[in-house]
């Protein structure tokens, strides 16, 4: 189940030595109800994002990250969306020193699954995922 996840990750995970606006990458580690948990591999993807972010500092350019739930316990997802996102802006600024006014975090809930009508827990844990979003300012 996890290697499936890490599997897809490594595949949507390719950071572009140039990206246009609206492009998107996909983190897949959070736990049912966790906001702040990380496995080590997931640090090293974040590493990898957040240099390729501080690559952007003196552009037009900021960074959305969106938190997602998956469809079960909807009023629970609408809290813990945002705090996954926090959490990630957050660990951003402390860790990589990226400027605060660069990422704005926001909870999309369960509005925007993956994969609708998950069924199964891997299908759930795709829709658990943080997705930080290339904009304009």
């Amino acid at each position: 189940m996890k290697h499936f996840a890490s599997i897809l990750l490594a595949l949507t995970l390719v950071f572009p030595a140039y990206a246009e606006v609206g492009f998107r990458w996909c983190f897949y580690f959070f736990d049912f109800t966790k906001s702040g948990i990380m496995q080590p591999w997931n640090e090293a993807q974040l590493e990898e994002a957040a240099e390729f972010i501080k690559s952007y500092q003196d552009s037009v350019y900021l960074f959305e990250i969106s938190g997602h739930c998956d469809e079960r316990y909807i009023p629970l997802s609408m809290k813990l969306d945002e705090k996954r996102a926090q959490w990630v802006r957050q660990y951003l600024i402390d860790n990589y020193n990226i400027p605060a006014s660069m990422l704005i975090a926001v909870g999309k809930g369960a509005h925007e699954p993956y994969i609708r009508g998950a069924k199964t827990e891997v299908e759930h844990e795709m829709n658990r995922r943080i997705e930080i979003r290339m904009l304009y300012k």
